[in-house]
Formats: C-alpha cells, sequence, structure tokens
C-alpha cells in the first residue's frame, strides 16, 4: 500500500503527471467534438444516398 501512496505522490509532485492529465483532457474534449459530428455526417449520408437511390430508380 506504501508503494501506492508514494507513487501517487510522485505523479502528483513531478510534471508527467501533470502532462498526462492534460493529454487525456485534450482527448476527451476532442472526442466530444468529433462523435457528434461524425454522427451527424452519417445521417447525412444516408439521406443523400437515398436520394440519390430515389433519383436511379425513377
Amino acid at each position: 500500500m506504501k508503494a501506492v501512496q508514494a507513487y501517487a505522490g510522485r505523479f502528483v509532485k513531478e510534471e508527467d503527471g501533470v502532462t498526462i492529465v492534460e493529454m487525456v483532457i485534450i482527448i476527451a474534449v476532442i472526442l466530444i467534438l468529433i462523435i457528434p459530428t461524425l454522427g451527424e455526417l452519417g445521417s447525412a449520408e444516408d439521406d443523400k444516398l437515398n436520394e440519390l437511390k430515389d433519383k436511379i430508380s425513377k
């Protein structure tokens, strides 16, 4: 248990811990922005494909 406490203490004191936390936050923000955008693109593409299918079948 002391090893975990020592590691946590070093993690907080060293800048590597801060860098890791910053990178995780940056990745989370990017994913929060990208995932809904990809969903919107998918539905927009489905609409276009259905429109093309209707035009071709006429």
